[in-house]
């Protein structure tokens, strides 16, 4: 189960969001982030590629931004009419555009544990979300277009695509729900 939906986030939810992550010609972008280096995605010649983020929920960490990021899911559970029991996880990435050899990130599940993942696309980019079967082959790839969501079983395997124009931003949530 691979849903992709372009019409469940209210375009001002869209550009609020937007802001907080990048700001605005008035407003300066307001989401602390950190740097870190993709040890995921070396492919011998390039040096790694540098993403920031942002951990909006886990097991020990609520951000005072949580509140804000937290309407995604529950606007498209809602919409879907799937009932939302818990947010396991919501962490933001940004990958800045990095020359390389490689198409994605290593295909991975985020948590082990039976859940529903959602992608929530901040911005327009390029570097496509690939899904993969069993065998490690691309079944689906889904464009950065911003205010899309693709909401996914946890345990199919996913990575992001590398940026070659400009960054690309994604809030990755991981869900309970009934």
């Amino acid at each position: 189960m691979i849903v992709v939906r372009d019409d469940l986030i209210p375009k001002e939810v869209q550009e609020y969001l937007h802001m907080i992550v990048f700001g605005s010609e008035d407003i300066n972008a307001m989401l602390p982030l950190t740097c870190k280096y993709e040890t995921t995605a070396r492919d011998g010649t390039n040096p790694l590629p540098v993403s920031f983020q942002h951990v909006f929920k886990s097991s020990t960490v609520i951000s005072e931004w949580y509140g804000n990021f937290s309407k995604i899911p529950q606007t498209v559970l809602r919409n879907l009419d799937i009932n939302l029991v818990d947010i396991l996880q919501a962490r933001l990435f940004i990958t800045v555009p990095h020359k390389t050899t490689l198409k994605h990130y290593a295909p991975h599940i985020d948590l082990p544990d039976e859940h529903l993942a959602l992608i929530y696309y901040v911005n327009d980019s390029d570097g496509d979300t690939v899904f993969f079967n069993d065998n490690n082959k691309i079944i689906e790839s889904v464009s950065p277009k911003k205010g899309r969501v693709v909401l996914f079983d946890g345990h199919h395997l996913h990575a992001g695509g590398f940026p070659s124009n400009n960054p690309r931003c994604i809030v990755n949530y991981n869900l309970i729900v009934s």
